[in-house]
């Protein structure tokens, strides 16, 4: 009977998944696993999911380190009995074949399925490529398969690539310093190789799915703007007496406003416009991984207080990376705050299926009002979609917006 051996892949966390990063290993090369244990980390779009171990067994093999950016289907590793031949497994992985990126999570595949069971002069071979690929004095090393790729697209020969990654890991930055080394030949190893045109800095699965939203929204959503100067004399009053960030204040009136004005608190899909049966407000917030816009859920009744402290807690839940899933889903309109960098004013990208979004930026002294008076104001654009909201319902919304505003 042949032995069984199963891929460690890339699971496809939702359809808008592509690929994943890979953060964090939780076991060894060698480490018993049961099904279900926790296995590794892969960072998707905007959060960190941890992938359990598709079957029981032995971590055979990790052939992709920390770092590491892969397509949902490609292999991470192998797991197998702890008695399995050592040739076949690395046959194994030479062939696989990754599976369309609509296939199921820890799927098991038979070796003799898959065709891997090769003669023993082949499997021999398969363990001599490993050793020549290998950077650290004869243990196994190996290429990623997006080193794999990039070498191919370069011309560099992966046996006369010294790996520097864990076991002698070949990594994208082995690849492409050889590659530059292939173009300076009289560069010894010990002299800084200049960096080659087709390097760059590759995009992490966050920022490749926030890419491509913000390229689906402009080309699909007919975007309309909308600014009004809004007189903050209350509302700095308020934020005063309460303590709590201007955030937290403009929050709270936006809640009020929303109300007011419900075509503004909708997700358009599939030609159809659906209302949330409360109100939720996603903020964006800045991380050191980029821009992430986690939910405040049910702020109907919420004082600016409350609205406060749950603000901090999910803005320093974004830093940490804890966010969950519920935290990213879309509520009714976004809210992004630029003020505190010193910008007057800007206008946001709507983050689909919402039909609107609201810029704001800093306090400045503004003439407002009939005498023109200079007084405390914030500029606030609203992006709209055009398909859900005409020019009067946005405008309402921000009158409805400096209500709110002026009864803090």
């Amino acid at each position: 009977m042949p032995e069984k051996i199963y891929p460690v892949t890339v699971p496809k966390w939702g359809i808008e998944m592509q690929e994943g990063t890979i953060t964090e290993w939780h076991l060894e090369p060698g480490s018993p696993v049961e099904k279900g244990q926790e296995l590794v980390d892969i960072e998707t779009d905007k959060i960190v999911n941890t992938m359990e171990s598709p079957a029981s067994g032995t971590l055979r093999r990790q052939i992709v380190s920390s770092g590491e950016t892969l397509k949902a289907g490609e292999l991470l590793g192998a797991s197998a009995a702890a008695e399995a031949d050592d040739a076949l497994i690395d046959a194994f992985i030479e062939s696989f074949v990754p599976a369309d990126a609509s296939f199921g999570v820890g799927d098991e595949l038979d070796s003799g399925d898959q065709s891997v069971e090769k003669p023993a002069k082949e499997s021999s071979k398969v363990g001599q490529a490993d050793q020549a690929s290998s950077g650290s004095g004869g243990q196994p090393g190996r290429a990623s398969p997006v080193a794999r790729r990039l070498a191919e697209k370069l011309g560099v020969d992966l046996s006369q690539v010294t790996g520097t990654g864990r076991n002698g890991r070949i990594s994208t930055e082995d690849v492409e310093t050889a590659a530059a080394k292939m173009k300076s030949p009289d560069k010894t190893d010990s002299e800084p190789v200049a960096q080659t045109a087709t390097a760059g800095q590759r995009l992490s699965g966050r920022a490749l799915t926030q890419a491509r939203r913000m390229v689906e929204s402009k080309q699909t959503i007919p975007h309309f703007y909308l600014s009004r100067d809004l007189d903050m004399t209350r509302a700095l009053a308020a934020q005063k007496a309460s303590e709590a960030p201007l955030t937290a204040v403009i929050v709270h009136a936006m809640v009020n406003a929303l109300q007011a004005e419900p075509a503004v608190n909708a997700h358009f899909r599939d030609n159809a416009l659906f209302t949330p049966g409360t109100i939720g407000i996603n903020i964006a917030v800045d991380t050191p991984e980029g821009l992430v816009a986690p939910v405040l859920q049910d702020l109907e009744d919420e004082p600016v207080s409350v609205i406060a402290d749950r603000l901090k807690a999910l803005a320093q839940r974004a830093r940490n990376r804890e966010l969950g899933a519920s935290d990213l889903e879309a509520g009714g309109t976004t809210l992004s705050n630029l003020g505190m960098f010193g910008i007057s004013s800007f206008s946001a990208i709507i983050n689909p299926p919402q039909v609107a979004i609201l810029a704001v930026g800093a306090t400045r002294s503004l003439p407002i009002g009939e005498n023109n008076s200079l007084c405390p104001a914030m500029s606030a654009t609203l992006s709209c979609d055009h398909r859900a909201i005409d020019g009067a319902a946005g405008a309402r919304f921000l009158a409805a917006l400096q209500d709110a505003l002026n009864q803090s």
